[in-house]
Formats: structure tokens, sequence, C-alpha cells
């Protein structure tokens, strides 16, 4: 499985698809996901240390509005912003559990930096995105090279 095969599985707008994979400015698949997806807020970019009030859920209730969907009762997600948590995959953790059982996913997309990139995904592809090294980088440990699930 290559770059190109997580496309579709991660953004379904054909429009999406299509400007990351044929976007002349990036040479790169992973940037082009990476740049298009904080572009778009289709992924959220949060600092190593955390969220600063309560992104996670905002975004959890943006991603139902966009899909016409539910994956957590008001209730469910109130408690969630109030997760306390000294390390962020901690919290993501705490989403998967509320969201897997309706089939989705938190996922961490791969960067070089000090910084998370989540993106909510059905949990149908977990397998393809662990097959894929985005990074391509032996300095950084091999993990952390992939699409991850905190589960």
């Amino acid at each position: 499985m290559e770059d190109e095969d997580l496309v579709p599985l991660i953004f379904k707008n054909a429009e999406d698809i299509d400007q990351i994979l044929n976007d002349p400015d990036e040479s790169l698949v992973y940037f082009g996901m990476l740049n298009h997806g904080l572009a778009t807020k289709r992924f959220l970019f949060l600092d190593y240390k955390g969220e600063e009030g309560q992104e996670i859920v905002n975004y959890i209730l943006d991603y139902e509005f966009a899909h016409d969907i539910e994956l957590g009762t008001a209730e469910e997600l109130e408690v969630l912003g109030e997760f306390d948590y000294t390390y962020l995959p901690e919290k993501i953790r705490e989403v998967n559990k509320l969201i897997s059982p309706k089939g989705y996913g938190l996922f961490t997309y791969p960067t070089t930096g000090d910084f998370y990139a989540l993106f909510i995904a059905e949990l149908e592809h977990n397998h393809a995105f662990s097959q894929v090294d985005l990074l391509g980088d032996e300095d950084i440990p091999e993990r952390e090279r992939y699409i991850q699930l905190y589960i």
C-alpha cells in the first residue's frame, strides 16, 4: 500500500482527493494530506502539550455536523470535554472509547514536529493506516512514522 492509497480513506470528497493527489506545489503526498487536512480543518492541530479549551469536543461536533452522524451524546461530550489528562494520548484513548462503538476512531497523523495532527475516520481502515510509513525517516521511531490509533 502506498501513500496515495490512504488519501480516499481519510478524505471522502472527490475534490479534496483530486487536489491532494494532483497538487503541483507538493512533491510528496504526505505533505499534501497534512497541509490540505490542516487548511480544511479536516485535521485538528494540537500542540504536544494538549488542548486549550475543548478543541477535541468542538472538532467532534464539527465532524458530526458535516457528516450528519452522532458520535456521542451531549452529556458524553460534556464529560469528555472536562476529562483531566496529563498527556494527549490519554485523551485520545478516552475519545476512542466513546466513538469506537459507532465505528469511528480518532487517529494521529505522523508529524516531524512537536504537535499532533488528529483526524476522525472509520475504524475499518485502521489496518490500512498502519501499513504505510508516511515519514520514511529512520531517525524517527518506527511507530511514530505511521498513522496511529490509541486504544
